[in-house]
């Protein structure tokens, strides 16, 4: 059965206006039994500290939802001119420190952060260069075990894979695709929801795997209206074609995926 991994980027650092945005992703994730990984900045959990400890105590016991990392300041991991290692590891380590303080727990699993190309031209994979080896290494020296997949020759967006080619086979590598920051903020292919529907049905139409990557702010604040009906739409269409939805811990935890 092919897999649906949903995501939040969850970045936004105002209060104001992610008001009830925790809520109300419990409460739809829980009523309809769908499963989320939530990929926090650190910067977002420092600005609003008592919002995510309040989301985390709710969720920590239930399966539905995962958190995890999306670096400190949204800082881009595999750019040709990107920023010397020692400041993207500050940067990581800042982040992991915010999650131990806030939720007591380290989490084993990043989102890469885009950049609008700020960084340079985004490599094809880890193995590109010796930085991005050595970006690689120190996010392992962190504790990362699950990333985007990200090896030349490899599918981003289809493939899960593991890093031993590059020393790190307990490192999972997720398919990552389909950031909604075009097909819903900038309506970059029509109307956002017909779009992401048919691509849905053409991966089932192929058995492929369908990441599914949302941001916090885009998701509340962009789609119509607050009540995250697009996200349940999304998934019943996913289901409907075959679709099991998972979390990226969930995949991690199935190393017949990628190991």
């Amino acid at each position: 059965m092919p897999l649906f991994l949903l995501r939040y980027d969850t970045e936004r650092k105002s209060a104001e206006e992610m008001s009830g945005f925790f809520e109300q992703a419990v409460k739809i994730h829980r009523e309809h039994k769908i499963p989320a990984t939530f990929f926090c900045t650190g910067g977002a959990i420092d600005a609003r500290e008592e919002d995510f400890k309040a989301f985390f105590d709710e969720v920590k016991d239930d399966r539905l939802f995962d958190i995890q990392d999306h670096s400190y300041s949204h800082i881009g991991i595999g750019y040709d001119t990107g920023k010397p290692l020692d400041v993207l590891r500050a940067d990581y380590e800042k982040s992991i420190a915010c999650h131990e303080r806030v939720f007591g727990v380290r989490p084993t699993g990043i989102s890469i952060c885009g950049t609008g190309g700020a960084d340079g031209k985004r490599l094809q994979g880890f193995d590109e260069t010796e930085k991005s080896r050595a970006e690689l290494d120190m996010l392992v020296d962190l504790g990362v075990r699950q990333i985007n997949s990200f090896l030349i020759g490899n599918s981003e967006s289809r493939d899960f894979l593991n890093y031993e080619s590059l020393g790190h086979p307990e490192v999972m590598g997720y398919p990552s695709a389909y950031s909604d920051t075009g097909w819903m903020n900038r309506a970059e292919h029509g109307d956002p929801m017909e779009y992401i529907l048919g691509q849905i049905t053409d991966r089932a139409d192929k058995a492929e795997h369908m990441p599914l990557m949302l941001h916090d702010w885009v998701a509340w604040l962009k789609a119509g209206d607050q009540e995250l009906s697009h996200v349940v739409q999304i998934v019943d269409h996913a289901r409907s074609l075959g679709y099991e939805p998972v979390t990226h811990l969930n995949c991690y935890n199935r190393q017949e995926l990628w190991a």
